[in-house]
């Protein structure tokens, strides 16, 4: 009886296996929220920096070259003699782009949003 029980579960096992196997790039999680630089402390913005440097640190350095091997692999995987090889490499590459750029505007967006924070709080300690 347990043998059938394991017998049954194999195939979504393995289905699960597979499925982690192609979402091995883990987006990194952005900073939801950056003090208010006009009226935070020294300590504060320095944690902030921290946390932005690491974020940022994240996607250049561990996000986007995991996609790149992702899309490497899967390039790799299409076969050849697929009469669909043009369309399907399109799509993987297309995927990845849409990706890549996500990932690079968000990291943009929050750069911005931490240039003016830094700003305001230069302008108060200036005062």
């Amino acid at each position: 009886m347990k043998m059938l029980t394991a017998l049954a579960f194999a195939p979504a096992l393995l289905a699960l296996s597979a499925a982690a196997e192609a979402a091995t790039c883990v987006y990194p999680q952005a900073p939801q929220s950056l003090p208010n630089g006009a009226s935070a402390t020294k300590e504060e913005m320095l944690a902030a920096q921290a946390l932005v440097k690491d974020y940022a640190k994240n996607v250049q350095e561990t996000y986007l070259p995991c996609l790149d091997q992702d899309q490497t692999e899967q390039l790799a995987a299409i076969d050849p003699a697929d009469p669909k090889i043009a369309e399907k490499k399109a799509a993987v590459e297309s995927i990845h782009a849409k990706k890549h750029n996500s990932a690079l505007d968000e990291l943009q967006a929050l750069v911005d949003r931490w240039n003016v924070e830094k700003k305001a709080f230069a302008e108060k300690a200036a005062k």
